[in-house]
């Protein structure tokens, strides 16, 4: 791949998923500057390995991988925050601003249920339904089958739905 094809591809992929790659950042991280850190290193490290001479079969698995084992090495540096934490500085997801008071309560109820899960159960959740990846693209992220990665993902469906008596 000539320089010239390697700016194309890249720049595609910035526009494609950099704001994916952000949201990911920041849901797993608490932090704004910390999750625009994370982006640009993720980027960073995707023009490097285009740059290698790297085959991207799949740039958008391959952002998400760089991006988690960027997360990964900052938990092992530092205590992590909880997802209460991002909530209680103000973060809100843009859907809750156009719900009702019921909806905005039952949202928060699954929130909270959700933040009693499991880290790998949370994981698969917010890479499933928040980031909109399949089960095929998950499992390339957390170095795993599509069939377990599946698994959990329905397991974690229904240790959520159990807490909520649905």
């Amino acid at each position: 791949m000539n320089q010239s094809s390697q700016k194309t591809t890249f720049l595609e992929s910035f526009d494609a998923y950099s704001d994916a790659i952000f949201r990911f950042c920041i849901v797993k991280t608490s932090n704004k500057e910390l999750a625009e850190d994370l982006t640009q290193e993720t980027f960073m490290r995707y023009w490097q390995s285009l740059q290698a001479g790297k085959e991207m079969t799949n740039p958008r698995s391959f952002l998400y991988t760089i991006a988690n084992n960027l997360i990964i090495d900052w938990y092992r540096k530092k205590k992590a925050t909880s997802l209460t934490a991002l909530q209680e500085d103000g973060y809100e997801p843009a859907d809750t601003q156009q719900m009702s008071s019921q909806e905005n309560a039952q949202f928060a109820e699954v929130l909270l249920t959700i933040e009693d899960l499991e880290e790998k159960d949370k994981e698969v959740l917010l890479l499933r339904y928040v980031e909109g990846l399949d089960p095929k693209d998950i499992a390339v992220i957390l170095e795993e089958s599509a069939n377990v990665v599946s698994v959990r993902i329905n397991r974690a469906i229904e240790k959520v739905q159990k807490k909520l008596h649905i």
